[in-house]
């Protein structure tokens, strides 16, 4: 006997088959965490922006706020021209004049930052109340470390989600995971 070592064409192609049926079965899996890590990233970058606005509050002596804009699902820094220009190392956006009070000094903006695709605002409760799906709102940070406070819930097309919680007494931010909102 004479046979040459190797493999046939049919134990090939049973391989093949199974590692095909393997890979189906298993890749939806895999893209599964990606979602949960994308939440949980968006939620920590919003909960630094905060500790942030309140850091820059307290060492400038002014007011910072992190604007919440559920209708595009963005987030942002804004403050006086004068002390977000001083911030180094951060984009900066357009100056704009409040309509609504002109008195007041032009504001900046800058840090502006879109949820990752499948994370949205699901919720914004300010001191205010809270904002509907085509509002804009902010939590201000002053230079004694307190804030207007609020809550911020961060969900993804699951229900899962994070809330953000900032004090107003001292401006304290939090994250708290919730399994569904």
């Amino acid at each position: 006997m004479n046979r040459k070592a190797g493999f046939t064409l049919l134990e090939l192609t049973v391989v093949l088959f199974i590692l095909t049926l393997a890979v189906a079965l298993i890749a939806p899996s895999l893209g599964r965490p990606f979602g949960q890590l994308r939440l949980q990233a968006a939620s920590k970058d919003l909960a630094a922006l905060c500790r942030f606005a309140r850091t820059q509050a307290i060492s400038q002596q002014g007011v910072v706020e992190v604007v919440l804009d559920r209708q595009t699902n963005a987030y942002w820094l804004r403050g006086p021209e004068w002390l977000i220009s001083r911030l180094s190392g951060i984009e900066h956006v357009n100056t704009a004049e409040n309509p609504e009070q002109p008195w007041e000094a032009r504001w900046r903006q800058a840090r502006v930052r879109a949820l990752p695709s499948g994370v949205t605002l699901k919720s914004v409760v300010l001191n205010t109340g809270p904002l509907r799906e085509d509002e804009r709102g902010a939590m201000a940070f002053f230079p004694n470390g307190s804030s207007t406070g609020g809550e911020v819930w961060l969900s993804n097309e699951k229900g899962r989600g994070y809330r953000i919680v900032v004090d107003p007494s001292i401006g304290r931010v939090r994250i708290n995971a919730a399994e569904s909102i």
